[in-house]
C-alpha cells in the first residue's frame, strides 16, 4: 500500500537552475502532503545553489554530496542513491521516488494514483519499481493486461531499474544491496535476480524538453534549439487526465500523445522533427 506518509520524495539535483526550479515548484504542487528530500551533486552553477537555499525551508532533509566525483560520468550520483535509500529506509518510509532535476509532475500524486501504483507493487513481490514517466516511442512495450501496466519485454535489461521511480526499499534491504556505478550494471544486476519494473497505466511526471546536460561535469553544448533548460510541458487539465485515464489498455501512454510542450517558438519545429528520445536531452 502507497500513502503520502510512507513514500519519500527525493530530487537529485546537479546544476540544473531554473529547471531544478521548476521539478521543486511541481512536485511541491502537485504531491501535497509528501515529504521532499533533495541531495545536489556539488553544483557550482551560481542559479542552482540559490533555488536550493530558497527552498531548503521546505524540505524534509537537504544535503550535499562531499565524497570525491574521480571524473565519474554520473559524479556521485550512485552514491547518492544509496545514500537516500539509507536515510528513507531509517525515517520509516517504506518506498523512495526517485526523481530528477530535469523532470516534471504534470498530474497530482493523488489517493487514485496511489491506489493504482500499491496495486502494481502488492500483485508481486519481484516488482522493485514503478515508474511513473510517460514512455517513448521506438522501443517495444509488453502490455500486462492482467495488472493493467507496460514493461520492457524478456531478455531486456530495462525491464527492472532506472534511475528513476519509486523503488520498494524492503528488497533493496532483503538484498543488502550496494548500487554499481552504471545504470546499464544497476538494470543487468537485477534483472538476472528476476526482478522487474512496471510503468503504470495512469503517468504523472516526464522529463522536460530539451534539458540542459552535463556528462562528468562538462556541460554539453547543442546548437539547436537555443534557450536550452527553459522549455517545460503544460499541466495537464482535468479533461486531459480523464480521458488518459479513460482510454483502452492497448493504447500506450507515448508523452507527445498526451502532453503538450509550452513556451516553445522555433524550438517546437526541432520537436516536432527529432525522435523522441532526442526531444528530452
Amino acid at each position: 500500500m502507497l500513502t503520502s506518509k510512507n513514500v519519500l520524495l527525493c530530487i537529485f539535483s546537479y546544476n540544473m537552475g531554473s529547471t531544478l526550479e521548476r521539478c521543486i515548484l511541481s512536485t511541491f504542487k502537485m504531491c501535497p502532503g509528501f515529504d521532499v528530500a533533495l541531495i545536489d551533486d556539488q553544483s557550482e552553477d551560481d542559479v542552482t545553489k540559490a533555488v536550493i537555499e530558497k527552498y531548503r525551508p521546505r524540505m524534509k532533509l537537504c544535503v550535499t554530496s562531499t565524497e570525491d566525483k574521480q571524473g565519474r560520468r554520473h559524479g556521485n550520483l550512485y552514491g547518492n542513491i544509496q545514500r537516500m535509500c539509507r536515510y528513507a529506509e531509517e525515517e520509516g518510509y517504506d518506498f523512495i521516488f526517485l526523481i530528477q532535476d530535469d523532470m516534471q509532475f504534470v498530474r497530482p500524486f493523488d489517493d487514485a494514483i496511489l491506489k493504482q501504483y500499491g496495486e502494481l507493487f502488492a500483485s508481486d513481490d519481484k516488482v522493485l519499481q514503478v515508474d511513473p514517466r510517460f514512455l517513448r516511442k521506438g522501443y517495444a512495450y509488453d502490455i500486462l493486461e492482467d495488472v493493467k501496466a507496460y514493461r520492457f519485454p524478456d531478455g531486456d535489461n530495462r525491464r527492472s531499474y532506472a534511475d528513476v521511480g519509486i523503488l520498494r526499499l524492503s528488497t533493496l534491504k532483503k538484498l543488502g544491496w550496494t548500487f554499481r556505478e552504471s545504470e546499464a550494471e544497476n538494470k543487468k544486476v537485477l534483472a538476472d535476480l528476476g526482478y522487474v519494473r512496471l510503468f503504470p497505466f495512469s503517468p504523472i511526471v516526464m522529463h522536460v524538453p530539451f534539458p540542459r546536460t552535463y556528462r562528468a561535469g562538462k556541460l554539453k553544448t547543442s546548437l539547436l534549439p537555443m534557450r536550452r533548460g527553459e522549455y517545460e510541458f503544460h499541466e495537464m487539465t482535468p479533461r486531459e487526465r480523464e480521458r488518459m485515464d479513460r482510454r483502452k489498455l492497448q493504447e500506450i501512454p507515448y508523452f507527445r500523445r498526451f502532453l503538450r510542450p509550452k513556451n516553445m517558438l522555433l524550438a517546437r519545429l526541432v520537436y516536432a522533427l527529432v525522435t523522441d528520445a532526442s526531444a528530452l536531452r
